[in-house]
């Protein structure tokens, strides 16, 4: 669970770090574009949170 504090951008920052790291432990250069890409969506969505555009359900 997300601690109140954190905002939404702090939070997909968080997992966009942690799929970095994934791909820095990566065996294979395929498994290692497929976080890295990831990351990238972490990141537009932390981007997205700090403008106050991301989706909600």
């Amino acid at each position: 669970m997300t601690p109140r504090s954190e905002t939404d951008a702090e939070r997909f920052r968080k997992e966009a770090q942690e799929c970095r790291e994934l791909a820095d432990k990566a065996e294979n250069a395929l498994d290692k574009e497929a976080w890295l890409l990831l990351a990238e969506d972490w990141l537009k969505l932390a981007r997205e949170a700090e403008r106050g555009t991301v989706y909600r359900r």
